[in-house]
């Protein structure tokens, strides 16, 4: 427990999800600030040493995010463009243009069809 001030007391929570290590260890999707540590194309090569042909870079003209790497499969269960337009509006909304971060992504289909 945090300390006390005039009578209040706050607490720090913590919540973890925890699980193997997964190579690539990127999961699905990489975002990569504008000015994080490792440039776009790097990480693309980084990827492909791990997991060849699997990943899609796909650069950006947005002010923090300089770019995203997809794998490839999500962009056979959804549409491109706004599979990537949410991706950048959910990252923004946690992220630093130095900060790159991982998403793990499942693109459920879902299909009802009459016979």
């Amino acid at each position: 427990m945090m300390e006390k001030k005039s009578g209040r007391s706050r607490k720090a929570l913590l919540d973890m999800e925890l699980s193997t290590f997964d190579i690539p260890p990127s999961g699905e999707i990489l975002v990569l600030g504008k000015r994080c540590a490792i440039g776009p194309q790097a990480a693309k090569r980084m990827l492909d040493t791990v997991a060849p042909d699997q990943f899609e870079l796909v650069q950006l003209g947005d002010d923090m995010i300089d770019a995203v790497l997809v794998k490839k499969h999500l962009f056979s269960r959804a549409d491109k463009e706004p599979l990537i337009k949410a991706i950048v509006e959910e990252s923004k909304a946690i992220m630093t243009n130095q900060c790159m971060i991982t998403i793990k992504c499942d693109i459920r289909v879902a299909v009802k069809r009459e016979i």
